[in-house]
């Protein structure tokens, strides 16, 4: 067995040359930034690692938990007095007068079929007029604590005389829904008192808390076609006060 001794002996370094000090410094420069990379790595892996938990947790609340509710928007301050420069009596004679209460004027068909404030109202002003027209016109314009208040008094009214309609169709008094185009928030109707054709017809217009009726006598009633130019009249006359209502709706003007 030969000796490890003699075997070291006889060996001989091969010969190497060394790197130029340029190429060194390279290789060095290439190492750190290998190792920094490494490192950079493993820290972003780190950080993931602890927030995951984080960001579950997280989700796990939110989706638990009932969403914030918005903030609600403030409410809207409706105006329960009538303004002295309303112009309530536009398009009637000049002779109308006003009142600050109101009386109605004309007669049910049915039984409480016609609209009362019955106490429900913040104000009410009512324009009358009886000169030359036999029964006259009038027009009330009122005022409710709220829009649901006074949408609750058009729908009660607007039942009242549905139901009136239908029990008195074909009887000498009888109560009739007449086509409008107002549109919603409105009641068009007339009140035939006998086979004379005399009638009442009435347009009823909410806007915001405001409730504006409006009356008129007429003749002809057993015409449709005269029924419906008297609503369209009364429609016509009262446009601008329609149009002033908007100071009373939520909106501006």
């Amino acid at each position: 067995m030969p000796d490890p001794i003699d075997e070291l002996e006889g060996f001989t370094m091969p010969h190497t040359t060394p790197l130029p000090p340029g190429e060194v410094r390279r290789r060095g420069d290439r190492i750190r930034r290998r190792n920094n990379a490494i490192a950079a790595v493993g820290g972003l892996a780190v950080i993931a690692a602890i927030a995951t938990p984080f960001a579950v947790m997280a989700n796990d609340r939110t989706s638990s938990e009932p969403p914030v509710a918005p903030s609600p928007s403030p409410s809207v301050r409706w105006v329960h007095e009538i303004p002295a420069s309303f112009p309530l009596t536009e398009g009637m004679p000049a002779s109308t007068k006003t009142r600050d209460d109101y009386e109605q004027q004309a007669v049910d068909v049915c039984e409480s079929e016609a609209w009362n404030p019955d106490g429900t109202t913040t104000d009410i002003r009512q324009a009358i007029y009886t000169g030359e027209i036999e029964g006259g016109a009038d027009r009330t314009l009122a005022l409710y604590p709220s829009e649901r208040d006074a949408d609750a008094a058009l729908q009660a009214l607007d039942a009242n005389v549905e139901g009136c309609a239908a029990q008195t169709t074909g009887k000498n008094r009888s109560a009739e829904v007449v086509p409008s185009e107002i549109g919603d928030g409105s009641i068009v109707y007339a009140d035939h008192m006998s086979d004379a054709g005399d009638m009442f017809v009435h347009q009823v217009v909410r806007v915001g808390n405001a409730l504006l009726v409006d009356t008129t006598y007429a003749m002809g009633g057993g015409d449709p076609q005269v029924v419906q130019q008297t609503a369209d009249l009364l429609e016509e006359r009262s446009t601008d006060v329609v149009a002033a209502m908007c100071e009373f709706g939520p909106g501006d003007c």
